[in-house]
Parts: C-alpha cells; structure tokens; sequence
C-alpha cells in the first residue's frame, strides 16, 4: 500500500472512528429529573423588589423566573394566589440566592398562602423563623433547593387557620437542606409537619440539622395528626435526631399509617435516635441503613416504638445499634433487622456514603421480598441476585472499568491474512478479557456479531496475538471485560488496521 493510500485511509478513518458505547444503561435519574419548562403565563425578575411584588401580586397559574444573583431580601416573601411557581431561572440552585439577612435579627423566608405552589431551583439562607413556611395548604411542591442556616425550622407545614385543616399532599425532593454547624438555639427542625396528609419526602439531602446545646430534635418530623407520609431515599449526616413520626410531648395518636424505607443515617456527632414512631400506628419502617457512632450516655439503640398506642413493624433495616420495638410498653415488631453492621461494610463509611461493600456478607441477599419495596436508595430494582439485601443498598458489584487504549503494536499480511499484535492496559476490577474484530466498526449494537477472538482471557493479560482472514480494507479490534459476576466492562476504543498508532517500517507486507 502507497504512502499516499494509506494516509487516505487513516484520514477516512479519523473521520468515522468514535469510541463505543457503554453496554450499560445510564442510572435513572427520573426521580430527580429538571422540572418541565413553564407552561403558561411567565415572568422574569432581577430585583429583590420585583421578587418581593411579583410573588404576592401575580394571578394565579404565573411562574416567575427568578434571574441569577443574589438578592438581599429587605422582608419575607408572601404567596397568596394559587398555582404559583417561583423558579431559578437556569434550573441551577445555586445561581439563585434569597439571602434573608441573618438567623437571629434576620426576615422571615418564604410564606405560602394558597395551593399548587411550587418553589424550585434556588437557594434559601440566612431566614430568621422558616425558610418555608406552608399554611395548611395543598399539593405544594419544594423541589431542588438548598435550603442552610434558618433560625427555626427550615421548612414548617402548619394547618389552616382553623386549625382543622392540614396540607394534603406536598412534596420536598431532591434538595439540600442544612446547617453550616447548628441552630442558633435549641428549636429546630429539617421539616416540622402538623396534620399533614400524604406527603412524600424523598431524595433529600440533610447535613447538621442539631441544636446548638445538643438538644434531640428530629430533622424530619411529622405529628399533629399526620396521616401516610412517605419518607424515602433520604440522606442523614450528622444530625442530632432522624426521622419521627408522631412526638413525645403529645399524647393521644399523632401519627397514622407511614413509610420509611431506603434511607441512609449516618452520624459520627453526638446522637439520639435516628428513626422513632412515638404514639404512632400502622407504619412501615423498612430497608434503612443507619451508622451510628456517637450515641448519648447509656443509650444503645437507635430506632424505637414508644408508647403503649405505638403499632408497627421494622424491617430488614441495616444498623450497628438495637432496634427497641417496645419502649414504654409499645407494640411494635421487628422483622430479618441486622444491628451488628460494622463500618468496613460500606463504601466510605467517613463520609456517609454506606453503600454496600462486599464485605457485607452477612447483609447481602439476607432479607425477603416486600411489598412496599422494590427499589433502593438510588432507585436501582430489587433483587440483584437470589434475594434482596438488608439495609437502603442493593449491592452491585462495580462494572469493570473499560480499556481506552486498546492499539496494534505491530501487523503482517500476506496469504490472505493480519497477523496483529494487540496491547492495552487493564484497569482492574475485573476478572477476564474478551476480543472481538470485524471489518465494519465495533459499536455496542453490534459488539455480538463481531467475530470472537477470545473471552477467557485473564484480565491480567496485557497483549494478545489476533491472526484473522484478511484480504483488504479496514480491520477493526475491540475489548470488553466481565467481573466474576458477569458485569461486562463498557466498549473499549476501536484499535484498527491500517493504524496511524503503527510506523510505517513496522507494517510489513508478505508476497
């Protein structure tokens, strides 16, 4: 082949040669999707007084966008007709600030007046009361904020004014919500629920929310009378309290029905209990994983029934602290729970990330399935693998990671045939090597109908020797990996020949 032929070749061939796909689909990441653009009447404002204005004033069924910045709010915002949306504009919460002046001597934040109101994308600080505040009103919806440092609650569902009617079916999703190191005082919480009704809080972020002399507050409360909250697929880290539905200073029933199920808690500063059902009937607490480091004096467990009105069932929940199911006579039941977990079970336990290692043997494929799950913390299906796992966490073991420099180090033809000399450098994480080559491009659609050159080839192996029919055109390579658990690697690059990875003296032409 010409110099000159061959430079065409390669030409071509950098024009068509892209890397292959994964193999693998993309995690779903539906559960905290960008919301669907307005629909609608829309406005756009880039002042505090405009904000300020537009919220209060706009008819119902307005969606205001609120440009990048900061603003200084100079008082609360106050929403008062239905169907408003008050978005970031770029969809972005950081780009957006409401900053309310300081969590002592500050303004209130956000106070919703009215139904189908909807508060996303942006950030909410420095509030002196809540940073929202919902008035016994329906299906509002919280949705990728960042919510830190509020003098009181960070978010408060109180019922209507009568006193009678509660907030039907809200949402608080997908955002962060915290304290950069406490409360200013002793009364906090992430979120403060009185008669709320069917409300889902998932896919949350909660970091600190403790008060500043140590003072047990739940971080996610629900009492008053709340009926079938769903909590799930929440993140815990150091907060001094967890999840509670119904109180203690209340007495009578304060909390009916309920799901808590894949949520992880973890705390390494002084804690409470991290999920307590207290004068609380008819819920589920299932599939959560809690590491509990810092326990206050003389306490040894972690989640609790209290009270003799308490009625319920724990569920193949994942901690390193008993489960009392029957405090102060409550009736609670305790099903396939595991409380001896150990920190080398996780991920990086350090830094709150307790998924499954596979040290956690004695968690994995260890529970049954149940009815009211079905998926884990990430949204990943239950089972993998011959039955579910105890705790938030499915365990899956890592795909191997794919090989991106897969070349031909040096080629013969003649007779009929390539002989090519591959060469590429394993990652590790898996256990043998597969090749395949084709005269058409190696993508993962037709990864099957390429001709196999080998699959039990250890992963170790760093080379391999392909003699393949060759009379002409383009020759293509490709690699991919399995793990001892079948997980096949993503595509690697496309080694081919003629190649401008080889010198021309090395390319060698027989007869």
């Amino acid at each position: 082949m010409s110099v000159r032929v061959l430079s065409a070749a390669i030409a071509l061939i950098l024009n068509l040669m892209t890397r292959g796909g994964s193999g693998e689909p993309l995690a779903d990441a539906s559960s905290c999707a960008p919301l669907l653009p307005p629909s609608g009447l829309t406005t756009t404002v880039s002042t505090e007084y405009a904000l300020r204005t537009q919220a209060y004033d706009a008819i119902s069924g307005t969606t205001i966008l609120v440009a990048p910045g900061t603003y200084d709010m100079q008082s609360y915002m106050h929403i008062i007709h239905d169907e408003i949306s008050i978005r970031g504009a770029t969809g972005n919460r950081s780009d957006v600030v409401l900053d309310f002046g300081g969590m002592v001597g500050g303004h209130f934040g956000i106070l919703i007046d009215a139904d189908d109101v909807t508060i996303a994308d942006l950030t909410i600080r420095n509030a002196s009361e809540h940073g929202v505040s919902i008035q016994g009103n329906d299906r509002p919806t919280l949705y990728n904020l960042h919510i830190q440092d509020i003098g009181s609650q960070l978010v408060k569902v109180n019922p209507h004014i009568d006193g009678i009617n509660g907030s039907e079916e809200g949402l608080l999703a997908c955002s962060r919500l915290e304290y950069t190191s406490s409360a200013p005082d002793s009364y906090t919480n992430g979120i403060s629920a009185h008669r709320a009704h069917r409300w889902v809080v998932r896919d949350n972020e909660w970091y600190r929310i403790r008060t500043i002399d140590n003072t047990a507050v739940p971080t996610i409360l629900f009492w008053s009378g709340s009926t079938d909250t769903i909590v799930e697929r929440n993140l815990l880290v150091n907060c001094i309290q967890g999840i509670s539905f119904g109180n203690s200073s209340h007495s009578g029933i304060d909390h009916i029905g309920g799901l808590v199920r894949n949520n992880m808690i973890y705390a390494s500063q002084r804690h409470d209990v991290v999920v307590e059902m207290v004068h609380a009937q008819g819920w589920t607490v299932v599939h959560n994983t809690a590491l509990l480091l810092n326990p206050g004096p003389g306490q040894t467990w972690g989640m609790e029934a209290r009270f003799s009105d308490s009625q319920g069932t724990f569920s193949y929940n994942l901690t390193n602290m008993d489960i009392l199911p029957d405090r102060d006579g409550a009736q609670g039941t305790v099903v396939g729970n595991i409380t001896s977990a150990d920190p080398s079970w996780f991920q990086d336990a350090s830094s709150g990330d307790l998924h499954l290692s596979l040290t956690a043997v004695a968690a994995i494929d260890q529970a049954s399935p149940h009815s009211d799950v079905t998926d884990d913390f990430d949204g990943d299906p239950r089972p993998f693998g011959i039955a579910p796992d105890v705790g938030a966490d499915e365990y899956r073991p890592a795909v191997p990671d794919p090989v991106t420099d897969l070349r031909i180090t040096a080629a013969i033809t003649g007779g009929g045939t390539l002989t090519a000399s591959l060469s590429w450098t394993s990652p590790p994480n898996a256990l043998t090597s597969t090749l395949r080559y084709s005269h058409t491009r190696i993508t993962i659609s037709n990864w099957p109908s390429a001709t196999l050159l080998t699959n039990t080839l250890p992963y170790s192996n760093e080379t391999f020797v392909a003699t393949i029919p060759h009379s002409g055109g383009i020759a293509y390579f490709a690699h991919r990996a399995q793990n001892s658990e079948g997980r096949w690697s993503a595509l690697s690059n496309n080694a081919f020949w003629p190649s401008v990875e080889l010198y021309l003296p090395l390319v060698m032409r027989n007869g």
